[in-house]
């Protein structure tokens, strides 16, 4: 019974962790006002499809996606939706390619940019933002790629020996 709820509960503390880091990290006038935002629990979704199973990333996704639009956004549906279209995007990817965390990497970073940009369009398109194209990939789409790639090089392998385990237990089972 406490297998199953490890998944999750780790989900739900990565989920955490993007608001803990956006408290914890300093200044962003260090920056020269870039947008750094974490994208720990979508990068950990994708883990999710490349190393452990499809089908529960897709959920996960609806689901995280939703308590995201909840907690985190003023919009409800756009995460809801953009979640598992990023799973899904993956899940393509990775049919093609290789599945080894150097070219995952590359996955991760093609589907982060991939929601950024459908949430920069978004906000265009609803009017919450006057940024350029060119100002937004500046100001934020390259810091936060630089961010959640730190997060991935630190992270990644401890995830992929956690959720390959977690495979072998269901198939155990």
């Amino acid at each position: 019974m406490i297998n199953r709820l490890i998944l999750p509960l780790v989900t739900l503390l990565i989920f955490y962790s993007e608001s803990l880091f956006v408290i914890l990290f300093p200044s962003m006038e260090l920056f020269d006002l870039r947008i750094l935002v974490p994208h720990f629990l979508i990068i950990f979704i994708l883990f999710i499809c490349g190393f452990f199973q499809y089908k529960t990333a897709l959920l996960y996704g609806f689901i995280f996606g939703f308590l995201f639009d909840i907690y985190y956004t003023e919009i409800n549906g756009i995460y809801l939706v953009f979640f598992p279209f990023v799973v899904f995007l993956a899940h393509g990817m990775m049919k093609v390619l290789h599945n080894n965390l150097f070219v995952f990497a590359l996955i991760v970073l093609v589907n982060l940019s991939v929601l950024e940009f459908l949430v920069y369009q978004i906000n265009v398109i609803i009017q919450r933002t006057d940024m350029t194209l060119l100002q937004f990939a500046d100001l934020r789409l390259w810091p936060t790629l630089a961010l959640n790639l730190v997060f991935y090089i630190i992270f990644s392998y401890p995830i992929k020996l956690f959720l390959q385990r977690k495979q072998k237990q269901l198939l155990e089972d």
